[in-house]
């Protein structure tokens, strides 16, 4: 249907968290669930001390797709682009986006 991911993530373009539709958002178009699957687990996850904030991505006009891919296309969600420093730098550096450490991490942990 190419839905906006907005449709499901609300806060993917107004917050740091994208947040993860419950099931009864998921029942507004898939009204045969009756759980949530154990399909549902997550896919895209950063290391505890990297702060990753999806408005600021949104902001600097970065489509989801650029990570995620093209979700509507796919049947089960796969990691699309891999959640490393090494690619995170070189899509900032691609994109002549800033790789000051304090960016994406706390210095003085």
């Amino acid at each position: 249907m190419k839905m906006k991911c907005t449709a499901c993530h609300a806060t993917a373009e107004s917050a740091a968290q994208a947040g993860f539709p419950g099931l009864g958002k998921c029942q507004t178009c898939h009204p045969e669930m009756s759980s949530l699957p154990a399909r549902s687990a997550r896919v895209y996850r950063v290391k505890d001390f990297v702060f990753f904030n999806h408005q600021r991505h949104s902001e600097a006009k970065v489509v989801c797709a650029t990570c995620h891919g093209e979700v509507y296309t796919m049947d089960t969600l796969k990691l699309e682009r891999p959640v490393t420093m090494v690619a995170c730098v070189a899509c900032h550096k691609e994109q002549k986006a800033t790789i000051a450490c304090n960016v994406c991490h706390e210095l003085g942990q």
